[in-house]
């Protein structure tokens, strides 16, 4: 393996990866609520691979209110179905793979944003798994599924979906990286079931 460079992070950042829908600097952007305007980079973690295993309830009494109030039904055969829990993607645990990701750098501030909106998920210390890069003055975090949110077969299948708008977001978003990009994707996500993905609406409960 080539030697690592190092990167100083600068006073008052620190490092985030984006391996999912973070991936998109739009959705990035979205949540930050500005431009953003620092360093980005193509990185590797070293041993971790994505995975269609987080799963949260969509009404988790742990989430926000405006979260919650929302009633969800997922769109097949002209009809539309309710389903309780939504599966998103997670990072695992995997030796033999290197997960293709990108790494911003945010204030501690911003940081808080994004542990409140990932809400199911822990930030983890992946620092020294960056395979590009050595790291002075910080560090760089991702975000992991709680083991409460990991999901279950047994019990989550019949009642769970994979947004299709989510799906795409995340396959677009490497698309537009390229086609090396996208191949790696592929190499380094466990494959989802196809048969729990469909197109949803949300209809806001009334108070």
């Amino acid at each position: 393996m080539n030697e690592k460079s190092t990167i100083k992070i600068q006073e008052g950042k620190v490092g985030m990866i984006g391996y999912g829908m973070l991936s998109s600097l739009e959705s990035l952007e979205e949540i930050l609520g500005r431009k953003y305007e620092d360093s980005i980079y193509w990185i590797h973690l070293s041993g971790m691979q994505r995975a269609w295993n987080f799963v949260a309830p969509n009404n988790d009494p742990n989430f926000p209110a405006e979260y919650i109030n929302y009633e969800s039904f997922y769109l097949k055969n002209n009809s539309a179905i309710p389903y309780e829990k939504s599966i998103f993607l997670n990072i695992i645990e995997n030796k033999d793979i290197r997960l293709n990701c990108i790494l911003y750098f945010l204030t501690h501030e911003e940081l808080e944003l994004f542990d409140q909106f990932e809400l199911g998920y822990t930030r983890i210390d992946v620092t020294d798994r960056i395979e590009e890069h050595s790291f002075e003055n910080g560090k760089v975090y991702a975000y992991k599924a709680l083991p409460a949110y990991e999901y279950d077969a047994i019990n989550d299948e019949d009642i769970s979906i994979i947004e299709q708008r989510y799906l795409d977001l995340v396959l677009a978003s490497y698309d537009n990286m390229g086609k090396e990009h996208k191949l790696e994707y592929e190499q380094s996500t466990l494959p989802h079931n196809p048969n729990l993905v469909a197109p949803v609406i949300h209809k806001k409960v009334r108070e």
